[in-house]
């Protein structure tokens, strides 16, 4: 009895070897698309596996981006990239999933010890191998210099020979249909065409190819393996590729099998994803104190879009609001057009001792002085030639309520006097008639432009201004405040009662960060609104909002186009949140000139909020 159970008993070794053909079977079966993951640690593994990765790669690369290195770490002699891969392949990789593992190995300091790396590689229950880190990632000298001493591309051929040998899977890397033709000639199973560094994120690098280059390179290596190696499989990796459709489309040109995904699955979802949860958490850690205030303040109603954010401008606005809502003096509200000014007016009204009724919103400057006095101030039937019957003024439709002008540098200096006249006698009277009516309104102004400027001063009588500027509201534009754009795009969506649970990918947010937003939070709302209808599902992707010309005529960012060197640095910084790197690469600055430049300018973050 003893004896037949041990006869039954599976070893470790052999129910290895029976996982390792289902998998090799299931890997390389024609017919459906195979997707790789180049990873480095146990939760990416298990992350891939959950997205539908066919299979996984253990490489050095993907070690150090974990690091946060980026991925050409491995050129470097930082460790030994087997010993390396086979500590973290072991510990992290191997059975932490049903999905095949393939070792990413070199031959460099191993080439007489290649049967023993094999043998601890099979040993240590992988199912395939790499030749990774490979010499085709590098050229000139280097290279000649490698496959003169016989530790080139020879040596990786023959590493890949012997795995096949001892039943694992193979996996070749690539660069050229050279390459390629070798690999397929020692009958390695996936061949991957390697087209160099992936672009974008943090660490990306540029690529000197397109998508129309990838595609054509790749159609040559496909056919040049298939016309000697027929039923082995080609994949893709690498340089301008980093969105799933330029995947398709790169595959769907050249016929290839499958991709592999290093950077484009780990390093650039998680710098995203990570850099925008913890964005929110800063907001959300930073507007805690300022929302409770707000809203005790304000009868626990919530900030409207315009008085949303963190940045030192927005909590100035807030504080600000909380005084002209305590009071009933006069408030001005400046700020650009599109940035919530009459919606900040209206949230006067709402949250004040007059929210009874509702405001009256006008727009000045349409009309004559005589039209505009009439609009005022109303008539008497008969006053008038042509009219018949009395009119009502807006200070009478206003009474016990709230006028918002809109756009008050533009009203008359004349209409400015008499509006003056009759908040200074408390009464007025319908023009063309005798009786006086009592002035029982609260006046809020909205304006494009500063009054105390010297450039505008003239457009407002010094006393009216001196009258209605008692409380004032500054409301940054949306590009000086760019930070607190993630969490106005979630609010903006929320309150979109056909959208309300729409959310945006990271890579949306990137393109939105770097728009220059003339239109402030009106072309935000109308953005993001044809974005979710393009959407057509809850997740808006780069690709659905509409085309931004970064660098058109609508927004210049050359030097000629700014007053001093200042301005143009301190718009840059804004342009990419005080990032020094990135700002020095727009501006073509080296960082340390930049860092010189901000210190002697005093460019902080914090100067981006103080009033101008």
């Amino acid at each position: 009895m003893q004896a037949m159970a041990r006869s039954t008993r599976k070893s470790p070794a052999r129910s290895r070897g029976a996982r390792a053909s289902t998998n090799r079977a299931a890997t390389l079966a024609r017919g459906h698309f195979l997707l790789g993951a180049a990873i480095g640690t146990g939760m990416t593994a298990k992350s891939a596996a959950r997205g539908g990765a066919d299979f996984l790669l253990a490489l050095s690369a993907g070690r150090f981006r974990s690091m946060g290195a980026p991925s050409a770490a491995w050129m470097l002699a930082l460790r030994d990239s087997n010993q390396l891969v086979m500590e973290f392949g072991c510990s992290e990789v191997v059975g932490a999933t049903a999905l095949p593992v393939f070792f990413g190995a070199t031959t460099l300091g191993y080439r007489d010890r290649i049967e023993d790396l094999v043998a601890r590689i099979a040993e240590a229950g992988f199912h395939g191998v790499t030749n990774f880190p490979s010499c085709v990632f590098l050229d000139g000298q280097f290279r000649q210099f490698l496959e003169e001493r016989g530790i080139g591309l020879d040596a990786e051929i023959e590493l890949l020979r012997i795995a096949n040998r001892r039943g694992l899977m193979t996996l070749g890397y690539v660069h050229t249909v050279a390459e390629a033709q070798r690999m397929a000639a020692s009958g390695v199973d996936l061949i991957n065409l390697d087209f160099g560094w992936n672009t974008g994120g943090i660490l990306g690098v540029d690529s000197s190819l397109n998508l129309d280059d990838a595609a054509g390179a790749a159609t040559l290596l496909v056919n040049a393996v298939h016309a000697i190696a027929p039923r082995t499989r080609c994949l893709i990796e690498g340089g301008p590729i980093v969105m799933p459709e330029q995947m398709d489309e790169v595959c769907r040109r050249a016929n290839a099998d499958g991709y592999i995904g290093g950077s484009t699955i780990d390093r650039l979802p998680l710098e995203s994803a990570i850099e925008m949860a913890t964005a929110a958490f800063k907001a959300i850690g930073g507007l805690r104190r300022e929302v409770v205030s707000l809203r005790r303040e304000l009868a626990g109603k919530a900030p409207i879009d315009a008085l949303t954010g963190f940045n030192e401008r927005m909590i100035r606005a807030r504080d600000r609001v909380v005084v002209a809502t305590d009071s009933d003096l006069p408030v001005l509200i400046v700020g650009e057009a599109g940035s919530g000014r009459s919606d900040v007016g209206k949230f006067i009204h709402d949250s004040g001792a007059r929210r009874g009724r509702k405001p009256i919103v006008v727009t000045c400057g349409s009309g004559t002085p005589e039209q505009i006095e009439l609009n005022f101030f109303g008539c008497a039937a008969g006053a008038f030639q042509g009219v018949e019957k009395a009119r009502v003024g807006w200070l009478e439709l206003a009474r016990g309520s709230t006028l918002v002008l809109c756009d008050v540098e533009k009203l008359p200096l004349v209409n400015q006097r008499q509006l003056l006249q009759a908040v200074d006698a408390g009464t007025f009277w319908r023009r063309g008639g005798t009786d006086m009516i009592e002035l029982d309104v609260r006046f809020v102004g909205v304006s494009s432009v500063d009054p105390t400027s010297t450039e505008q001063a003239a457009r407002f009588d010094a006393a009216f201004c001196n009258w209605l500027d008692v409380v004032r509201i500054s409301l940054p534009p949306l590009r000086e405040h760019l930070e607190d754009l993630p969490l106005l795009a979630q609010q903006i969506l929320r309150n979109q009662s056909t959208h309300s649970k729409a959310r945006l990918d990271p890579s949306t947010f990137r393109v939105l960060v770097n728009h220059s937003w003339p239109g402030n939070l009106r072309e935000l709302r109308a953005v993001l609104l044809r974005s979710t209808l393009a959407a057509g599902n809850d997740i808006v992707y780069a690709r659905d909002l509409p085309s931004f010309a970064r660098e058109d005529e609508a927004v210049a960012t050359g030097r000629a186009a700014f007053p001093s060197e200042r301005d143009w640095i301190l718009d840059a910084l804004r342009r990419h949140r005080y990032r020094r790197t990135e700002t020095a690469q727009f501006l073509g600055l080296s960082r340390k000139t930049l860092y010189n430049k901000i210190c002697a300018y005093e460019l902080y973050p914090e100067a981006s909020s103080r009033d101008p």
